[in-house]
């Protein structure tokens, strides 16, 4: 079968030139898995609003958005600005700051839940952390969570069983379920709660954007309770959906929140959450604190991006994108209504287009992430210039309207002609 072909204005020769520098001194060219695809990633070069510019000087609608991080676009002037400033003076210091001060009192006052946050520099890390935090509060070791869930690039939960470079001892901690599977997780409590520390779930499945179901949720917050476990949500993706974050729609209260991307502002950022009586295991007042230490936490330059972005994302600007996520979704189904095989999910402003599945993903069991089609499709949507992720995810931004998010459905219903 051959290749869509790549009908960008300027060609790609120059990204493909330097792809093959890349790879003489990174393997694959790549320091990042999910943004390689073959035969070979554009290399951007900039980034303005709801565009991004590759070597070539092609431009392209930019439906990625560095996966969800960059809720207002490219460079947004209150974003930039308060960058700039805060460079001036410094971007990093060993003691406490004003802009931490700032973005923790934002934090603290959309979510209910979360009372004290502790920021790091990664959603990974915030992950990371949020475990540590949920078997040093109840001396056990277990976790349970979803196959091919997603809480960050370390070995305590991979995204599905079997992943390379996982110690032994450290994958029998792991307990798996499928998403949305709330008699399956209620029957995996029920034989392991007692050696359970914490359930983590991410309350819409990042990769799928599968909605989470209210009644799978209120499953693992009952669950939880039962074994004495505490209940993680993974709302590093999801606090741009609900001002309040997605545990308010959900109607339940989690003993801990990870968070990340929109409360960084496009710079590397993680945070996490919890009841006062929780994060005082990190009060390094106490003899017997966890110890959390990370050179650039809470950096100035991130706090800041992250008040910016913050400020700009308020319930009203929250909705407005949820319903151009609609509007993309929609302008989708009809484009592949003729088609069998291929499904869209959205939640808000978040969507993603399944090719070659039998039905609407409910959990990572239904997906087909190696779908021939799914591949040519991702090819031929760059070729007509709109930048979607290789896993055909998509996502909209403050700084797009209905036309542009018009033109781009037009674009891709031609991309789907094509394959």
């Amino acid at each position: 079968m051959s290749e869509p072909p790549l009908i960008l204005e300027q060609g790609t020769e120059r990204s493909r030139a330097l792809f093959d520098r890349l790879a003489r001194v990174m393997p694959g060219a790549n320091t990042r898995s999910a943004t390689y695809f073959a035969p070979f990633p554009l290399t951007l070069v900039r980034g303005e609003g709801p565009f991004v510019w590759d070597l070539d000087g092609n431009r392209l609608i930019d439906l990625v958005n560095n996966y969800t991080s960059l809720v207002h676009g490219h460079a947004h002037p209150s974003i930039t600005e308060a960058i700039v400033r805060h460079a001036r003076t410094g971007t990093v210091f060993p003691a406490p700051i004003l802009p931490q001060l700032e973005l923790a009192e934002r934090i603290t006052s959309r979510l209910a839940s979360v009372e004290q946050v502790r920021f790091t520099n990664s959603g990974t890390e915030a992950a990371m952390h949020a475990v540590r935090c949920a078997r040093s509060a109840t001396g056990r070791d277990a976790i349970v969570k979803a196959n091919v869930g997603y809480h960050g690039s370390w070995e305590g939960t991979p995204g599905s069983p079997g992943e390379r470079g996982i110690p032994a001892g450290v994958a029998r901690t792991i307990h798996w379920v499928d998403y949305n599977a709330a008699d399956q997780l209620e029957e995996v409590m029920e034989r392991h709660g007692h050696e359970v520390a914490a359930i983590i779930l991410e309350p819409v499945l990042g990769a799928g954007v599968i909605p989470g179901e209210p009644g799978f949720f209120a499953a693992a917050r009952r669950a939880s309770k039962r074994a004495g476990a505490l209940l993680i949500l993974d709302e590093v993706v999801t606090l741009r959906l609900e001002h309040a974050g997605y545990q308010s729609r959900l109607g339940i209260t989690p003993d801990l929140t990870v968070l990340g991307k929109v409360i960084g502002g496009g710079l590397p950022v993680g945070g996490f959450g919890g009841p006062e009586e929780l994060m005082r295991l990190y009060d390094p007042r106490r003899q017997d604190g966890i110890e959390h230490h990370g050179t650039f936490n809470g950096n100035a330059l991130a706090m800041a991006a992250g008040v910016a972005s913050l400020d700009l994302l308020g319930p009203e600007e929250i909705q407005r994108i949820n319903r151009l996520g609609a509007l993309l979704a929609d302008g989708l189904r009809k484009h592949s209504a003729a088609r069998e095989g291929i499904e869209i999910t959205r939640d808000g402003s978040l969507v993603q287009i399944h090719f070659e599945v039998d039905r609407i993903p409910r959990s990572g069991a239904d997906l087909n992430p190696r779908s021939e089609q799914l591949r040519r499709f991702h090819l031929a949507a760059l070729a007509r210039g709109v930048y979607v992720a290789p896993r055909g995810e998509l996502n909209v931004t403050t700084v797009m309207d209905e036309r542009l998010v018009e033109e781009a459905v037009q674009r891709l219903g031609d991309a789907l002609a094509s394959v």
